[in-house]
């Protein structure tokens, strides 16, 4: 008998037939339960190796061994005349003809049930789905009512929070918080869709605070929230949609994608909102909302990377996400949302102490234009240049127009409504920047940043209790940020309140957040102003100290404050031909209120058109 015939006759053929069939099945089942369950990415691995392993095992085992009715036996000490293998064939057979039903029956309801989503809540998404999805739509949304609710209307709302990461590697978390402000960006196209901010919408993450919690801070009746789980070249996005006020789920999904066909999953999950909440969209919000703009998948991994550092604000951050956001635009010279972010970081590495004005300015302003040519309604790189114009090329008129050009494209844009506050703080429209900064509120209720600035405009114009209540309400929002306490302690330096002002004094001391903060000569000058006779020790330490940076806002600031009105107009002159990035805000200090009639101080004044 040949090898054939006899591994025929041993039904080792059958065997390997019905191990493949039970296997497929098996993984399509891991394939839905493992996201369902969260179940980290290496359970599906696990099992697809252990299935790898059993083959050749099970082979081995259907030749070695025949099952009889006395049990499992070797097949040497099996009696050919009393063999049973043509029995057990036949039993082979059925299980095969049973498993191949059953894998049919699994192709035909995926098939079916992704026809039946799309009919419910998809059809007016414009793209195919993937066999590979889990789709559940909630009964709540069929019971929310048929009518559509004009997306003019203004009163739906949705907060998307930042997915969380599942993957092995943390270092993935970029990617799941890029995925998340993504969709929140298109989601702003949407008109009459309120969509609070990323800053205010990543206050929550890692949040213990339950869905109706947040949105009740957020002051929203939608929250989106899902997962990103990325391995390789695969990943898995699970995303729902929850009505805070009844805290059902509206629409959820899951994708298991190539990460190839990451925009396909944010067009669908977009789309998949503006459907659940019966939103009507005019032809070009519905093209507005597909747009992309890069197609290049490596292009678009280096901007998110490069945005997530930017988020940080801190100086080593800012310098990190250069080299990401340069890769972006290397990969796609057409990517203007990576010129704009790669605009923004240059912008603000003069302030934060990364490098010179000379260095960065120029490379901020080509970045800018480039994504403007690229997109001439890019309402980000507008407010961008329209910055660099204020503060560096003293043209307020043009800065003006850009950014009421910008926030008229962007309305929710927050950092928009701020910096335009800031710059017309700057040329003491004091009530116009108010205004401003409460739109950014409005946008971005938990930005820290935010609220800071509306004390500081606060403390501009001498409503001084306002502004430490203000300054005392950001530090609710982010109780490690050194900036609210330090613009509270000038507020009780500009009051007279010294104790208090020693308190804060001390506690930033000790904040390991603030390592660049000189305490001793801190606190040096808040006794020098109490005393005039420990004036001269102040003078001398603020001086000396490594953590002060000449200028309007660091040590200028002190001299003034300490009275020392001389020195302070002599630090000035000296920041302002060396490059300061923060020499505009002289106007907007009333702590140099003594000087303004200095004419060395209008000639600064005069220098920067104001």
């Amino acid at each position: 008998m040949s090898l054939f015939e006899e591994l025929k006759r041993r039904n080792v053929f059958r065997v390997g037939i019905a191990y493949l069939v039970l296997g497929w099945v098996l993984l399509q089942v891991v394939g839905v339960v493992v996201p369902i369950l969260q179940l980290p990415d290496w359970v599906a691995r696990f099992v697809l190796l252990m299935l790898l392993i059993g083959f050749p095992l099970i082979l081995i085992f259907a030749w070695a061994f025949e099952l009889t009715p006395e049990g499992i036996r070797r097949e040497k000490d099996v009696d050919r005349s009393k063999s049973v293998t043509s029995q057990t064939g036949r039993k082979l057979d059925r299980v095969i003809i049973g498993c191949l039903t059953l894998a049919v029956v699994l192709l035909l309801a995926d098939r079916f049930w992704d026809k039946g989503k799309v009919e419910m809540g998809s059809a007016e998404m414009g793209s195919e789905p993937f066999s590979d999805k889990v789709a559940q739509v909630s009964a709540a949304e069929g019971e929310k009512g048929s009518d559509p609710i004009s997306a003019v209307s203004g009163e739906i709302s949705v907060a998307v929070l930042p997915f969380v990461n599942m993957s092995d590697d943390a270092s993935n978390e970029y990617f799941s918080d890029g995925i998340s402000e993504e969709l929140l960006n298109v989601l702003v196209r949407v008109k009459g869709l309120r969509v609070p901010s990323r800053t205010s919408s990543f206050s929550f993450k890692g949040s213990d605070k339950n869905i109706a919690e947040i949105g009740k801070e957020l002051k929203v009746d939608h929250v989106l929230e899902g997962s990103v789980r990325k391995a390789g070249d695969r990943i898995r996005v699970t995303a729902q949609l929850i009505d805070v006020t009844t805290d059902t789920h509206l629409w959820s999904e899951t994708y298991t994608r190539k990460v190839d066909d990451i925009f396909a999953v944010q067009d669908e999950i977009a789309q998949a909102i503006v459907t659940a909440l019966k939103l009507t969209l005019s032809g070009a919000d519905q093209s507005s909302l597909a747009q992309h703009a890069t197609d290049n998948v490596e292009a678009y991994n280096k901007y998110l990377l490069g945005r997530h550092l930017w988020n940080r604000r801190t100086t080593q951050s800012l310098l990190d996400a250069v080299a990401p956001l340069q890769e972006a635009v290397e990969l796609d010279p057409q990517y203007d949302q990576a010129w704009a972010a790669l605009a923004d970081t240059y912008v603000l590495l003069p302030e934060y102490r990364g490098g010179s004005i000379a260095e960065y300015i120029p490379l901020a302003r080509q970045a800018a234009e480039r994504a403007l040519a690229l997109n001439p309604d890019s309402a980000r790189a507008l407010t961008t240049l329209a910055y660099i114009k204020a503060q560096y090329d003293y043209d307020f008129p043009g800065a003006n127009d850009d950014f009421a050009r910008a926030v008229e494209l962007e309305p929710g844009y927050a950092t928009g409504h701020q910096w335009y506050s800031e710059i017309l703080a700057v040329q003491r429209r004091f009530d116009e920047a108010l205004e401003q900064i409460e739109l950014a509120i409005e946008a971005d209720p938990q930005s820290v940043i935010v609220a800071n600035v509306k004390g500081m405009t606060l403390m501009f114009v001498g409503r001084l209790d306002e502004a430490a209540a203000q300054f005392e309400a950001s530090r609710v929002l982010d109780p490690q940020s050194p900036t609210p306490p330090s613009n509270l302690e000038l507020v009780y330096l500009m009051q007279g309140q010294y104790a208090q002002a020693r308190l804060l004094s001390a506690e930033l001391g000790k904040a390991a957040s603030r390592t660049d903060f000189d305490a001793t000569a801190d606190l040096a000058m808040i006794d020098g102003m109490e005393n005039p006779a420990l004036k001269a020790h102040a003078v001398e330490l603020v001086q000396q100290s490594p953590f002060m940076f000449d200028g309007a806002d660091d040590r200028a600031l002190s001299f003034a404050l300490l009275g020392e009105y001389e020195l302070a107009m002599h630090n000035l002159e000296k920041a302002f031909a060396e490059g300061d990035p923060h020499a505009i805000n002289i106007n907007r200090w009333p702590v140099y209120d003594p000087l303004r009639k200095d004419p060395r101080f209008q000639a600064l004044l005069a220098k920067m058109n104001l």
